[in-house]
């Protein structure tokens, strides 16, 4: 299995600094905000190569243990 990084562009109207992603999200999908853009900016095989914290635990555990978590 492959995993992805995507970067992806949005404009709106409000300043998203304030916002977390998923209130960005949700008002993009309220029509609130427009994507114009998306890049994938990396591709790794192995869940353990994925350099990311909070990606990691989203696959399944700490870095290094995912594989594991998917049998």
């Amino acid at each position: 299995m492959a995993y992805y990084k995507v970067r992806i562009e949005v404009w709106c109207d409000w300043n998203p600094a304030e916002s977390d992603l998923e209130e960005i999200a949700q008002n993009t999908s309220a029509g609130d905000a427009i994507f114009t853009k998306q890049e994938v900016v990396a591709v790794v095989d192995r869940a353990q190569d994925i350099e990311d914290d909070e990606a990691m635990s989203f696959f399944g555990g700490e870095e290094g243990d995912a594989d594991q978590s998917q049998g």
